[in-house]
């Protein structure tokens, strides 16, 4: 386990000099028992939506699920996500994003597999202070049992990034500050044209890098201390996507969506909240669901990184699949003392 170090000055009672001594800092951030606004109010759905179509033109990508377009699909998904009231047990979860060198030390341990290594581009794990990406939902799952923990739900990395101030859609607050975390920018009008593909594949997830932030791929985890939530828990906004344990699985609802030239009422079937459980939920779907993505990344528009948004890609985030842009952190539950 790694420990970082803060500093407790301390009085001595006899001699009344100042010691100075340095005090532990858990790699874990404990959030407390309670409940917490979990959701997309509308507003904040047609504000995505618009986002989505500044981002993702309609004639460059055409829809997954079959509606008009696919930021059509998107709002359709946002208006399931209701604000809703949730309760989750106390659990602890890592401050920072699983690194290459964490993963490294598992690989090393024989528990954790060597192939998210060398899938891909070796530059992503050259740096072993970077955030592991390219790694399974499966591996990511694997790597946290061997640290006696497990991925978090999508509620428990919601809380974690929101914390209780149901007006905060960003970890630090309201307003979005893009000087604040690691992100990307929409991709450039040529780019958009040579890689237009009829469906969307995983060269559609991304945009282009931006060094505006200060890095313009990854960043070493922790690299924006003053982006960190209300718990302390950091990089819950960009640097690299994140799986969650939750899977996309659908439910029904008759919305409006917004086209150009009208309202029309449909019945879609599309991942959201319909029927989420109040208390501790978790959507496990089967063993080939798409994963829920939460968090945004470098190589995404910032607007993916809002802390209750979800990535408008997860039906194509197939729990086998690789992507350079999505890593991982761990949580792990805590045990209630009895009465």
């Amino acid at each position: 386990m790694r420990f970082g170090f803060g500093a407790l000055v301390l009085t001595a009672a006899v001699t009344g000099r100042v010691v100075r001594v340095e005090a532990p800092t858990s790699d874990e951030v404990i959030i407390p028992a309670g409940s917490f606004e979990m959701g997309v109010a509308e507003a904040e759905a047609v504000a995505a939506f618009s986002e989505c179509r500044n981002v993702y033109p309609a004639l460059d990508i055409a829809s997954i699920q079959g509606a008009a377009n696919f930021c059509d699909d998107y709002q359709a998904m946002l208006s399931l996500m209701e604000p809703r009231t949730v309760y989750l047990p106390a659990y602890a979860i890592d401050r920072d994003e699983v690194s290459v060198a964490d993963y490294r030390a598992c690989v090393r341990a024989g528990h954790c597999s060597l192939d998210a290594l060398v899938a891909g581009d070796e530059r992503y794990v050259a740096n072993e202070t970077w955030p592991m990406v390219n790694v399974t939902h499966d591996e990511a799952q694997r790597f946290c049992s061997w640290r006696h923990g497990r991925l978090p739900t999508e509620a428990e990395w919601e809380r974690a990034a929101r914390g209780t101030n149901p007006m905060a859609l960003w970890p630090w607050g309201r307003d979005a500050h893009n000087d604040d975390f690691n992100h990307g920018q929409p991709r450039a009008a040529p780019m958009r044209e040579i890689d237009r593909t009829p469906q969307p594949t995983p060269s559609d997830l991304y945009g282009d890098p931006d060094d505006s932030d200060g890095f313009a791929i990854a960043a070493p985890p922790g690299s924006f201390p003053w982006g960190a939530s209300e718990a302390g828990v950091r990089d819950m906004a960009g640097n690299v996507a994140e799986w969650t344990a939750d899977a996309w699985v659908h439910g029904t609802k008759t919305v409006l969506v917004r086209t150009e030239e009208r309202e029309r009422g449909s019945t879609y079937l599309e991942s959201g909240y319909v029927d989420l459980d109040a208390y501790n939920p978790r959507r496990d779907g089967g063993a080939t669901s798409p994963r829920v993505v939460r968090g945004g990344s470098w190589r995404q528009p910032a607007f993916f990184a809002q802390s209750n948004l979800r990535d408008p890609f997860g039906a194509l985030y197939e729990p086998n699949r690789r992507f350079s842009h999505i890593g991982f952190r761990c949580a792990r539950s805590l045990r209630t003392p009895n009465p």
